[in-house]
């Protein structure tokens, strides 16, 4: 009999199957997650455009308009006539120059002016004098300074008319004699030596002892021109004479600028209108409560002899330091704290207050350290400026070792900018040497300012203390 195997049963265990991580899910989870992350912290972040701190130079020059004051004499007519002019404007005049004529019944001046229109008065002399200015002129143009042409035609005009003149009045000599002893015609001589103008504006006798802050009303000057009329009445002014070198430019000044200048006696100013420069003595006077400045000339005053205003810089030094745009400058209220309350935490790693904070039923908490970081101390007056979001008014400080109280109750404001070095806004008071519309040196070093190539916001009234900053 056959004997039947039995089969045998396998048995099959079967384990769980284990957690396989797929490496590339894990890379491409914390690549989404980070790019996520930085999508929301840009957009979300405020954006501000950064300014490296440099350092600068500011030419510190201030705009005035200044009151000239000089020794003026007026002329006055003697006698009524016809009124003729053998001077060009602002000419300088030896003594016995002949200026001006006076014709009481107007036939020597109707003859003088006939002649005048003729073509015969000029001589080779005229002539090459005035070829001579024209080459000059021509040969020294430039186009930056085309201002000058107006300059050159009214010097030429004067030359013109000055040699037309003469030429005319020499011409009818015997004509012109005989009328003198007639006593009918008059000649009008420098009587010493200057610069002849043909204006008055009743401002002749202004010294720098009687000026005024009214003077400087441009909207009350009245300049008369004496050769409009041709005709002339007898006491009415026929020219002035200038009869001195030494001028003034009187100037009404700030109380900043009294300061600035109060220590010296020379400085340098330029004439905006052709941007020349010179040095003036000065002296400073007060007179009703407005400080004059007096800036002292010796030479040059025939360029203005026939103005009585003119626009000046006064040229102080070259201010250096950091140079900051305007725009980065901002402003924070600190609490005020005395300087000796300060201690040290428990490690010694920090520096900070004990506080008693107020509650709102009013009693005070147990005493706690709390961090504080100066921002600037006021040495005078033994105070430190400080801002901390766990310090308020109201709050006591304890001075350590003593039972002594301050309760925070004063605050101040500080100028200065952020800092941005870290990616976040960190408030730097600056000291300010000085300004202009644009930008503003301040100085370099200071214990709680910024330094050279320190990166600060561009806009400070954009950003608050420890906000994050994304450029």
């Amino acid at each position: 009999m056959a004997v039947r195997k039995r089969k045998r049963k396998k048995n099959i265990v079967r384990f769980p199957r284990g957690v396989h991580l797929n490496i590339g899910i894990v890379v491409f989870s914390f690549a989404a997650f980070y790019i996520a992350y930085n999508l929301y912290s840009y957009f979300t972040a405020v954006h501000v455009s950064p300014y490296e701190v440099e350092p600068g130079t500011i030419e510190v020059n201030t705009s005035y308009t200044g009151l000239i004051l000089r020794t003026e004499t007026v002329v006055n007519a003697s006698e009524s006539g016809s009124l003729d002019y053998y001077l060009k404007d602002n000419t300088k005049a030896s003594k016995g120059t002949l200026v001006c004529s006076v014709d009481e019944n107007g036939n020597v001046s109707k003859r003088l002016n006939e002649t005048v229109g003729s073509n015969a008065v000029l001589t080779e002399d005229n002539m090459r004098d005035i070829q001579s200015s024209i080459r000059e002129y021509a040969k020294g143009y430039r186009d930056n300074a085309y201002y000058t042409t107006y300059n050159f035609k009214t010097d030429l005009s004067g030359r013109l008319m000055e040699a037309l003149n003469l030429g005319a009045l020499d011409k009818i000599s015997e004509y012109t004699e005989f009328a003198r002893d007639n006593q009918t015609f008059h000649l009008y001589r420098s009587e010493q030596p200057g610069i002849v103008a043909y204006y008055t504006d009743g401002m002749e006798d202004v010294t720098a002892d009687s000026v005024t802050a009214d003077m400087f009303d441009h909207s009350a000057h009245q300049k008369v021109s004496l050769k409009t009329e041709g005709s002339v009445q007898a006491g009415q002014p026929v020219y002035k004479l200038i009869s001195d070198e030494k001028w003034q430019i009187a100037v009404m000044i700030e109380p900043d600028m009294k300061r600035n200048l109060q220590d010296g006696d020379t400085i340098q100013i330029r004439f905006k209108e052709d941007q020349t420069s010179a040095w003036a003595g000065y002296t400073i006077e007060q007179k009703n409560g407005q400080d004059f400045l007096f800036l002292n000339f010796h030479h040059s005053m025939i360029r203005f002899a026939n103005e009585r205003y003119v626009d000046i810089n006064i040229l102080l030094d070259q201010q250096t330091g950091l140079k900051i745009p305007n725009s980065a400058i901002t402003t924070k209220a600190f609490e005020l704290v005395p300087d000796d309350y300060f201690t040290q935490s428990g490690t010694g790693s920090q520096k900070g207050l004990l506080v008693e904070h107020l509650r709102d039923d009013g009693s005070y908490s147990d005493a706690e350290f709390v961090p504080a970081a100066v921002y600037y101390e006021d040495e005078e007056n033994k105070m430190a400026y400080i801002s901390h979001e766990n310090i308020k008014r109201g709050d006591l400080i304890v001075k350590t070792g003593s039972k002594d109280r301050y309760e925070i109750s004063k605050t101040a404001r500080l100028r200065g900018v952020y800092n941005i070095n870290r990616g976040y806004a960190v408030f730097k008071q600056i000291e300010e040497i000085f300004s202009n519309s644009s930008y503003t040196i301040v100085k370099a070093g200071t214990e709680y300012g910024i330094m050279l190539y320190d990166h600060i916001a561009l806009d400070g009234d954009s950003v608050t203390e420890d906000q994050m900053i994304t450029p």
